[in-house]
């Protein structure tokens, strides 16, 4: 049965309701001795927000700030992720965290989502994925920037940092010995600096790309790292940075968007990124949110992801038709949310290995008249 008109035209609203009431005044992330607090978004201020880092019985922190900031083509001064056009999400389990900008700024141009997740990697270590996916909701492409900064203070003291690395990777210490990597996952830039050099370039109101200053430093750590990207009318991108703490994080998990599906109001996401663990099964969910209340629903899961070629008039297929291995449906909740789980056996020999997932939903108010569907995911199993 078709969904009726007030069904429509209430879908937005109860949704709305039930996501503005979940936002809680900060996200906290435990697992192990690992804890990660990220600050609530700001409404004005286009200051990072504050972070509190957390990876050994003594529970010292060595965090101080961490976000994510945005430019489009055309803007005179880099924004902060701020509460502004609408904001939702919360921590859904104790080691996944998200926040979601519905219309960034209220310029009807993007749309955000800003994952976290922390896995302890023994009792003094652990690593903390901090994503942001951004949609382009316009009907013209967008060139986009964004980047991504953090503040250490290892052992709860600023100005005795040592910093080495590259590029893509500031590995911040101190005399304490305390060993924090932040790395940006295909970064076009990066830059370091005492503070609040970097900070300012970020904040103030002129148009600043970063100048790959880049390690060696000693003082006060602050760094970030900057990527740039064109995105299609719909399409979406995902950019990570990983805090890793006393691990070398050789092979991280990762889930990253790419693609584009066929309108805006409704996502895809992975509720914990696929860690292979060896001494316990593990999961993952995949999940859609913001699709129409008790709508059917398909996700799909493959093992190589396709270029957009149509799969039925109207629909493009994100992943390839001769590699799906699952397909699962039902109907959406009355959030309009919908989730498929998948055990992971602890076996060494998933390691690395990727799948590929999109979502899709009846709705007769999409473009083609039956159904949204999402860009497409990767998933990588990693290992820590």
């Amino acid at each position: 049965m078709w969904p009726t008109q007030r069904m429509l035209s209430l879908r937005l609203t109860v949704a709305a309701g039930l996501l503005a009431a979940a936002v809680p005044a900060q996200l906290t992330l435990t697992s192990g001795n690992l804890v990660f607090e990220s600050a609530d978004p700001a409404v004005a201020s286009h200051s990072p927000r504050a972070l509190d880092l957390l990876s050994d019985p003594l529970q010292i922190d060595h965090g101080y700030e961490h976000w994510w900031f945005y430019r489009l083509a055309g803007d005179t001064r880099e924004y902060s992720l701020r509460d502004v056009g609408g904001l939702g999400g919360g921590a859904l389990n104790s080691e996944h965290g998200d926040r979601d900008f519905f219309d960034v700024d209220g310029r009807g141009l993007l749309k955000a989502s800003l994952d976290f997740d922390a896995y302890s990697a023994g009792p003094t270590s652990g690593l903390v994925v901090s994503r942001l996916t951004v949609m382009n909701t316009s009907a013209a492409p967008l060139t986009l920037d964004t980047f991504c900064y953090t503040d250490l203070d290892i052992a709860g003291t600023a100005g005795d940092d040592l910093v080495t690395g590259d590029g893509e990777s500031h590995l911040v210490t101190d005399s304490t010995g305390v060993l924090i990597e932040v790395r940006g996952i295909g970064a076009n830039a990066s830059q370091v600096g005492n503070y609040p050099s970097v900070r300012s370039l970020l904040t103030n109101a002129a148009l600043d790309d970063l100048n790959n200053t880049l390690p060696p430093l000693t003082g006060d750590y602050t760094g970030a790292f900057q990527w740039t990207a064109t995105l299609a009318p719909f399409e979406q991108r995902t950019f990570t940075v990983l805090l890793a703490a006393n691990t070398p994080a050789n092979v991280p998990p990762a889930v990253e968007h790419y693609g584009a599906g066929n309108g805006s109001h409704f996502e895809t996401f992975a509720t914990e990124l696929p860690l292979q663990d060896l001494t316990q099964p593990r999961t993952f969910s995949v999940r859609m949110k913001g699709a129409l209340p008790n709508s059917e629903y398909r996700i799909i899961t493959g093992l190589d992801p396709w270029m957009p070629q149509p799969f039925v008039p109207g629909i493009d297929l994100w992943v390839l038709p001769p590699s799906i291995i699952a397909v699962y449906g039902g109907f959406t909740d009355a959030s309009g949310e919908a989730a498929v789980t998948y055990q992971l056996p602890n076996s060494a020999y998933l390691t690395g290995i990727s799948t590929y997932h999109q979502c899709f939903h009846v709705d007769p108010a999409a473009p083609n008249g039956f159904a949204y569907f999402t860009p497409g995911m990767r998933a990588t199993i990693g290992r820590l």
